[in-house]
């Protein structure tokens, strides 16, 4: 029979080397996460844009409205110390019930006391609300935007709802020429526009409507009427 040798128990001097290597690594793996947790931080206070959806960005939309005043639409004063700038869909609740609730208020606080001046950009979140925004940027061309743009509103969730004959049913309403706007839309006048509007708001970090920058604020959503409030204020102190 084979003799099995006899297993060497390492001197103590040995096993205390053991644990103080271990030590050594333990502390090192320490120092390591210490300093990655320190870069971390150090690019969340460098890039504050990538935290929440109400970070200061850079004002990409208000100055592609700026350089293309025929693209958008603005109400208020030229040189107001806030610009807000509204992104939204024709077919999306949301937007609706902002517009049908909040901005008329934030209109008579701000827009007309000379506080805010307001730059809608007609966009469109796919292929079939694409129209409703040629057909709101056809509107421009009779200065009556603003009213059609409420009457799309109104019109959402009815039968004629994003459809020409709504378009031209929400014309009369607002006491515009159907006829010559109809043959607007038939032009395909405002299709490249609504889709230049549609690219500079996805490099802006639109994803859904509807989105508002302030000052080049964003809040996101149908957000109510103290948002508006705290943010114009934070954009005037800053």
């Amino acid at each position: 029979m084979a003799k099995v040798a006899p297993r060497r128990t390492p001197p103590p001097r040995a096993r205390r080397q053991e644990r103080k290597t271990n030590w050594v690594l333990l502390g090192g793996l320490i120092a390591v996460g210490v300093i990655g947790l320190f870069a971390l931080l150090l690019f969340s206070l460098q890039n504050p844009g990538a935290a929440e959806d109400e970070d200061v960005v850079e004002t990409i939309v208000q100055d592609y409205c700026d350089r293309n005043p025929d693209r958008c639409v603005v109400r208020g004063e030229a040189n107001a110390p806030v610009t807000i700038v509204e992104v939204a869909d024709y077919g999306c609740i949301h937007c609706r019930n902002f517009n049908l609730n909040t901005a008329a208020t934030l209109d008579e606080m701000y827009v007309e006391t000379g506080e805010v001046r307001w730059i809608s950009l007609p966009y469109a979140l796919s292929p079939t609300t694409q129209p409703a925004a040629e057909a709101a940027m056809c509107a421009v061309e009779q200065d009556g935007y603003w009213e059609f743009h409420h009457a799309l509103f109104e019109q959402q969730g009815s039968d004629v709802a994003l459809t020409r004959a709504g378009f031209l049913q929400a014309a009369e309403e607002v006491g515009l020429d159907a006829e010559e706007l109809a043959s607007c839309l038939d032009d395909g006048r405002y299709t490249q526009t609504v889709q230049n509007n549609v690219t500079v708001a996805s490099q802006a970090g639109v994803t859904g409507t509807p989105t508002f920058f302030v000052n080049g604020l964003t809040l996101s959503g149908n957000r109510p009427l103290a948002d508006f409030q705290n943010a114009i204020a934070a954009t005037q102190e800053s």
